[in-house]
């Protein structure tokens, strides 16, 4: 079994058999992941949320395109969709992530949460 899938299991381990279809991409994955970290936000459960961030950061440095695409695109974009994701958002993603997913995120955030990201991670506006 591929390592990315063996991660994945750990983070949602309901989803074990989902997890191990031949089928599977990462895609899936992090399709599936996205609303367990929303009720894992909802919840406050820092365990299940550290387990999840630090897969999507795991698969979002590994060289194989698959993986940090699938991160891209299906998770990091879309925690902006979410008040309760996008509230923790500085809580849990990196400066130096934010700044390789902020184009994917200026897609979907509006005007003032991309201001307060960008305030956040030290980007300056110039006028």
């Amino acid at each position: 079994m591929s390592v990315w899938r063996q991660k994945a299991i750990e983070c949602a381990p309901e989803l074990k058999n989902e997890f191990q279809a031949n089928d599977l991409t990462p895609y899936t994955v992090f399709m599936e992941l996205l609303p367990i970290v929303r009720q894992a936000h909802f919840d406050n459960d820092n365990d299940r949320l550290t387990k999840i961030y630090t897969y999507a950061e795991w698969c979002f440095k590994q060289n194989d395109q698959k993986l940090w695409n699938a991160v891209g695109v299906c998770f990091y974009e879309h925690l902006v969709d979410d008040d309760i994701t996008y509230q923790q958002f500085t809580n849990w993603i990196k400066k130096d992530i934010y700044f390789e997913i902020r184009d994917l995120l200026n897609h979907r955030a509006n005007e003032i949460q991309m201001e307060r990201l960008d305030k956040y991670y030290g980007i300056i506006k110039r006028k």
